[in-house]
């Protein structure tokens, strides 16, 4: 998908309020969209009609789960690989072919393809990049595990109400994350959140329903209070819609990768992760071919804004000019499959 010529569609104001809280926080209830309706001053079905038409029109691209994966008891890793630019498109697709990789984009850099990768083990990850070097005859790949996690909060402001700068959040060691014991049932409610949510007023009562056909007993009641944990626990990192951000005028994004000294990196990524337009701010490894330990993957609608948000970030920290790689086309973007046997 080359972002430059999708149309952008024009929301109206309710829809801006609406996508500002259901990024992150769709409610966890019987008649979510009432809750919704409460919370804005209008009624159940108009929160309803306008969240419909987001979904079909595209504007939405999924409303559901995104979960921790290493709650759930896999590993995850940011991967790059240097590829000649006549090879591009065809190992793009042998690494997209992978039901493993969840997003891969073509950024401007000699390591040019950049894709996530998600899989039970360690030794699987080791796996897939060892098939990907074999069947592209190209070794030079670099596997970036997250080590300390600063932000991960995809959340446009679509309203301008916003604070240019947001709290400090913890700091997270992800691989330090104790997963969780699921159950059969459990992992099927996986399977079902991190798909769409079914359409209607009561999407967590149509769950249910797909989980008795599955022949599991479980009632809507406990469909509520098991996605409720999770949401709290933070086993699920965030219960809401993703959004085709192109589609809403945030046509540009910036990789920034930085250079932190390691005894500063405590004080300065929580700074980095603070700014409004930066939805993933991570330390990463460096290796000898790619020095940079630190990521802030900042929005905007044009290059202009990127940097001009990676300037301030410079001068809240100090820190030297990052290298900012830009996206120019999307192979894949999806969600992970999890508990699939195919992974």
């Amino acid at each position: 998908m080359n972002r430059e010529h999708t149309a952008i569609t024009q929301l109206t104001e309710l829809q801006k309020e609406l996508l500002s809280v259901i990024q992150s926080g769709f409610p966890v209830s019987q008649r979510p969209y009432g809750e919704l309706a409460e919370k804005l001053g209008i009624t159940e079905n108009e929160a309803y009609a306008s969240i419909d038409e987001l979904r079909k029109g595209g504007v939405i691209r999924r409303l559901g789960a995104i979960f921790d994966s290493y709650k759930l008891g896999y590993r995850s890793t940011l991967c790059a690989i240097a590829v000649p630019n006549e090879q591009v498109e065809e190992v793009a697709a042998h690494i997209s072919s992978y039901p493993n990789v969840t997003h891969n984009y073509l950024r401007e850099n000699r390591y040019n393809v950049w894709f996530t990768l998600i899989a039970p083990s360690e030794q699987r990850i080791e796996e897939i990049l060892a098939e990907i070097a074999e069947s592209t005859s190209i070794d030079d790949i670099l596997n970036l595990p997250a080590i300390r996690l600063f932000k991960i909060r995809v959340d446009f402001d679509f309203t301008g109400k916003r604070s240019v700068r947001e709290e400090k959040l913890p700091v997270l060691k992800p691989a330090l994350s104790a997963a969780i014991k699921a159950t059969e049932e459990e992992k099927a409610l996986v399977r079902l959140l991190q798909a769409d949510l079914p359409a209607g007023l009561t999407p967590y009562k149509e769950l249910a329903q797909k989980l008795t056909e599955q022949g599991f007993s479980c009632d809507e009641a406990w469909v509520l209070k098991t996605t409720e944990t999770w949401v709290n626990e933070r086993v699920i990192r965030r219960l809401g819609a993703a959004i085709k951000h192109h589609k809403t005028g945030f046509t540009c994004n910036a990789m920034g990768t930085w250079t932190v000294p390691e005894e500063k990196l405590d004080e300065l990524g929580p700074i980095m992760a603070s700014f409004k337009e930066v939805s993933h701010c991570y330390q990463r490894p460096s290796t000898p071919t790619w020095t940079a330990n630190t990521y802030t993957m900042i929005h905007g609608k044009s290059k202009d804004e990127c940097e001009a948000v990676a300037q301030r970030i410079q001068e809240a920290t100090g820190l030297d000019a990052p290298v900012l790689l830009y996206s120019t086309k999307e192979f894949k973007k999806t969600s992970m499959s999890y508990f699939a046997e195919e992974l």
